[in-house]
């Protein structure tokens, strides 16, 4: 699934219960640092609106992805 964060709080929910070893992909132009899952968990600070796109349930590709949100993105779910 594809959503708008907007803060750490919406991130932590969206990442769930993803292994903090999950593989991290940011697009170049984003300036963030985070190559895991865990990594992004300890963030404190989210640098602006940004889409993140998480696994499918019991798909094989275990890669979250960090882009720019797009007019079709979702908003992430309330808390």
């Amino acid at each position: 699934m594809r959503y708008k964060v907007r803060n750490i709080a919406a991130l932590k929910v969206i990442l769930g219960d993803l292994p903090d070893r999950t593989r991290v992909e940011v697009d170049r132009h984003i300036k963030l640092s985070a190559k895991t899952v865990g990594e992004l968990r300890k963030m404190i600070d989210w640098p602006e609106v940004l889409a993140i796109t998480t696994p499918r349930e019991g798909s094989s590709e275990s890669v979250v992805k960090v882009s720019k949100p797009s007019i079709a993105t979702r908003t992430s779910p309330k808390q």
